[in-house]
Parts: C-alpha cells; sequence; structure tokens
C-alpha cells in the first residue's frame, strides 16, 4: 500500500492519543482502582502501535502482493501473533524488574488468551486501515485511467480533426490541376517568343507545381531526392523573381535514395529563407545543408536576418512543420531546433533513424 488516508504524522499521533485516553478512561470507570505507573502504558501501547503498523504496511502488504497469494496469510498470521504474546511476556518481565511488587508471571493458558485476544484486536484494527487506504489507492489509481483515457481520447479527436483537415486541405490543393497546368501551359506558349526569361519562370512554376502535386507513398511520404530536387526548382524560381542574384548556397551529402519523410517539409524551412532572410549580402549568403549518415538525416539552414524582421513573428509554417514531424515520427525520434542572435536565424532538424 503506497498511500494511506492518514498520510500525516500529526494525525496519526492525534489518533493514538484518542484512542488510548477512551481505553484508559474505561479501564478507570470500569475495573477495581490499582495502582499502575504511567511507563507500564507506554510500553504496552508501544508494542501494539508496533503490531498495528507492521501488520499493515508488512505482512498484509507482502501477503496480498500482485505476485503472491493471499493464503500466505494463514501462515504469517500465527507468527505475528506468536511474537506479539512473546515479546508482550518479555515487557512484562523486564517490567517486573522496576516494579516496587513485582506480580507473579505464568505463561499458560489465561495470559496466551488474553494477549492473543489483545493481539487480534489490533489484527483487526490494522486490517481495516490497510484495506480503506488499499480502497482509496484503488480508487485514485481508476480515477487517473479515467484521466488518461479521456485525455488519449481527446488527442485521437484531435488528430482525426487535423487528419481531415489536412485531407481536405490537400484535395483542395489537388482540384483540377489539369485546368492550372493548362493555363500554365497556355502562357508557356504566348510568351515564349516575347521573353525568354517569363518563358523560364513559367517552365519552372508548372514544375514546382507538379512537384507539390505528385502522388505520395502509401506512408503518405515523399522521396528525399525528389524533395531535395522540388526546393532547386523553387531557389531557381526565386532567383528569376529578383533583378539581383540571391546569395544562397545548397549543399547536399550522403545517400538519398530510398530515404522518405514527410512532403513539403524541408520547403518549408527553405521558404522561411526568402520570407525573413536577407539575400542580398554576398559577403554573408544563406546556406542550405542537407546531409545523410549514420542513418541519420540532417537539414540545416542558416541566413541572415533582414532589417525589418520582427522577432516572435507567427512562423506558422514552423508550427506546423512541428506538429507534422511530431506526428510522423514521435518525440524521440525526430528534433527541431531554431536558434536566433541579433543578426542571425539558423534552423536544425534532425531525424534518426531516417
Amino acid at each position: 500500500m503506497a498511500h494511506f488516508p492518514f498520510h500525516r504524522a500529526g494525525t496519526h499521533v492525534l489518533a493514538w492519543a484518542i484512542f488510548i485516553a477512551y481505553e484508559v478512561s474505561i479501564i478507570f470507570f470500569t475495573s477495581t482502582p490499582q495502582r499502575v505507573y504511567w511507563w507500564e502504558y507506554l510500553g504496552f501501547y508501544l508494542l501494539n502501535i508496533l503490531l498495528f503498523y507492521v501488520n499493515a504496511h508488512v505482512v498484509l502488504s507482502y501477503a496480498f502482493h500482485p505476485r503472491r497469494t493471499p493464503w500466505l496469510l494463514l501462515l504469517l498470521l500465527p507468527l505475528e501473533l506468536g511474537l506479539y504474546i512473546l515479546l508482550q511476556y518479555g515487557v512484562d518481565w523486564l517490567y517486573n524488574l522496576f516494579r516496587p511488587l513485582p506480580k507473579p508471571l505464568l505463561f499458560e493458558q489465561k495470559f496466551i488468551l488474553s494477549y492473543l485476544w489483545r493481539g487480534l484486536y489490533f489484527f483487526g484494527l490494522s486490517a481495516t486501515y490497510w484495506l480503506v487506504g488499499r480502497t482509496i489507492d484503488n480508487m485514485k489509481t481508476i480515477n487517473k485511467l479515467q484521466v488518461e483515457k479521456l485525455t488519449a481520447q481527446k488527442e485521437k479527436a484531435e488528430l482525426e480533426k487535423d487528419l481531415v483537415k489536412s485531407q481536405n486541405a490537400y484535395l483542395q490543393a489537388q482540384i483540377n490541376p489539369h485546368f492550372l497546368f493548362n493555363t500554365l501551359n497556355f502562357l508557356y506558349n504566348q510568351v515564349i517568343d516575347v521573353s525568354p526569361k517569363a518563358t523560364e519562370g513559367v517552365l519552372l512554376l508548372s514544375e514546382v507545381m507538379r512537384h507539390s502535386l505528385a502522388q505520395l507513398h502509401e506512408d503518405g511520404k515523399s522521396d528525399v531526392a525528389h524533395e531535395l530536387e522540388h526546393i532547386r526548382k523553387y531557389i531557381a524560381l526565386n532567383q528569376l523573381r529578383f533583378q539581383h542574384p540571391l546569395q544562397l548556397q545548397l549543399q547536399a551529402e550522403g545517400q538519398l535514395q530510398g530515404l522518405r519523410l514527410p512532403p513539403l517539409v524541408l520547403l518549408t524551412l527553405v521558404e522561411n529563407i526568402f520570407r525573413h532572410g536577407d539575400l542580398s549580402d554576398p559577403a554573408y549568403p544563406a546556406s542550405i545543408c542537407l546531409q545523410v549518415a549514420h542513418n541519420t538525416l540532417s537539414f540545416q539552414t542558416r541566413n541572415k536576418k533582414r532589417t525589418s524582421y520582427v522577432k516572435g513573428g507567427h512562423h506558422l509554417g514552423l508550427q506546423n512543420t512541428r506538429t507534422r514531424l511530431l506526428n510522423a515520427y514521435g518525440p524521440e525520434q525526430q528534433s527541431l531546433v531554431i536558434q536566433e542572435d541579433e543578426h542571425y536565424y539558423t534552423v536544425h532538424l534532425q531525424i534518426k533513424p531516417i
């Protein structure tokens, strides 16, 4: 029994004081007056209290342990009561050494039965105390399990709700993609003879959109190599948007074939660079590094902040990425660490094992 209803020492002391006062009062008003020293009561009650707690904390807890049989109590109870009677006799014998008029001590039937009844009496009190404590422990355990069950059901409902939202968003993104690509193809044909740069932009946009709408594997993940190619196209498309070359370095190392991860996770981190980073300073170019080694995927982006950068912005893309990674890999298999100082912003993603 791990916890008891009376868990404070002060409460125990008060309960025993009331109990002892009650018994002594009964003896005083119902028995023939005789001289009894206070230390005699102290010794006998200390032994009874010892029986009470040993029985509750040791004997009953041991006998009713889940891995043991309750029938063990039939062996432990006689041993416990026998030891209690012997100790009572020993205390009485010890007191005789200090009594002015020692009383006769006979280890006979009357002595044994009187202390046997006394031992059974305290055994009953102790068993009640143990049973109440165990019942309260069981109720706490049941309540805890119910709370955990309700929490799990709530989390499951929220996950199912998020899944429905994701599925709806994915379906919305796929609504009539042929119309989108036909429109891009029309624009491509219209500008091919007018502006080579615009033609390249339309072509890159078409490829980026095609990557975004590509069919996923059955596990809902995309090939890492496919995601890397998507990033290259996205960077090339953004290079066309600006009048100056973007100061951005992309590096990929390791074997990517056969590796998968949730789609657009890496691209979201790259988009964060274009939204908040200063890509115009050749002395401090932004960097994107993808590395696969020892069954671990590491992806890091680092960029100089824009002068207009607002710290503590919404960063909904990063928040959604955290949620998707947590759902896909759990808290132990992945980590997404964001570090920033006055001038730089760094994001480091690690998935192990990939």
